[in-house]
């Protein structure tokens, strides 16, 4: 009889595979639950967590912690890495949306951070997007004004206007000030002074009319001027400053332009890189609006 027949030597052959079996097995259910905490590890952790990719500053900072911090980051790593792999050994990714969307969050984390670290824009680059970009800086003119104020309400329109009126005479025949102009007239809804005010703000208390005519004084902090409708009644005005609207010099907010043009640059070399990837995809859009059997296929070349 062959040696290959004999039952007892099938039997040793197939207890010699199980053991082999069983000891592999042991082996990568012990290193599965074998949390090595070394220094790749670490610097990839503390990266993810101050959402910079940056070896040199990792290490900075873990050369820096004290003993306490240190400990307590090995633990908050090896927290994260157990729960990470329970949850893996649960298959809790499979068919999960949210689990989904994470993991897209941080392709694209990870892609944005790259380009991030590649992003160095010239002077010539930040000019050039200022120039373009020139009306999202331009700043509103504003009146720094005080008045005194007339209840129509109250007195009636004809009267409030007369009041204003002779008000207004003897203002400006005792001259008096800018900072004695809240001891007279009547109590208004909002404000008595206006401290760089804008045309809408100024509008949106006294009326779009009422705004226009006070953004058309002169300064003149020795003149009241008057008496102006608003919806509320009449009011007698000082305008002690005026700033036309301008767009600013470069150099007044260079920084600001720099920070968004760096922004815009990165999100749009972001979504060129995942276009690439995207690209790279055979799409077939097999969905039957008609009911029909026909397939839609956008088939993307491989470069």
């Amino acid at each position: 009889m062959s040696a290959v027949r004999q039952p007892l030597l099938h039997f040793l052959l197939l207890g010699a595979a199980l053991f082999v079996l069983f000891e592999w097995v042991g082996q990568a259910e012990a290193d599965a639950r074998t949390v090595v905490v070394d220094k790749e590890a670490l610097f990839t952790f503390l990266q993810y967590r101050a959402k910079a990719f940056n070896p040199d500053l990792a290490e900075t900072i873990l050369a820096g912690l004290s003993e306490e911090d240190f400990d307590s980051l090995v633990e908050e790593y090896v927290r994260e890495e157990v729960l990470y792999r329970e949850a893996r050994s649960l298959e809790m990714e499979e068919n999960d949306y949210i689990i989904k969307r994470r993991l897209i969050q941080k392709i694209e984390f990870i892609t944005t951070g790259f380009i991030e670290s590649a992003t160095e824009l010239s002077e010539d680059d930040i000019s050039t997007w200022y120039n373009a970009n020139k009306d999202s800086f331009y700043i509103e003119p504003f009146v720094t004004f005080t008045h005194v104020f007339f209840d129509a309400e109250q007195r009636g329109s004809d009267t409030a206007r007369a009041s204003a009126t002779a008000k207004l005479a003897e203002l400006n025949s005792e001259a008096v000030p800018f900072t004695q102009g809240p001891r007279h007239g009547d109590r208004f809804l909002y404000h008595t002074n206006y401290v760089e005010r804008t045309p809408d703000f100024v509008a949106s208390h006294f009326s779009t009319p009422m705004a226009e005519r006070v953004f058309n004084l002169l300064p003149d902090d020795t003149r009241w001027y008057g008496p102006f409708e608003s919806n509320y009644g009449y009011h007698l005005v000082m305008l002690a400053r005026k700033q036309d609207g301008r767009f600013p010099e470069l150099d007044e907010v260079r920084e600001q332009v720099r920070g968004d043009a760096e922004r815009e640059q990165v999100r749009r070399s972001s979504d060129e890189a995942i276009q690439g990837i995207i690209d790279s995809y055979d799409v077939r859009v097999t969905y039957q609006r008609d009911g029909s059997e026909q397939e839609s296929a956008a088939n993307k070349d491989r470069t």
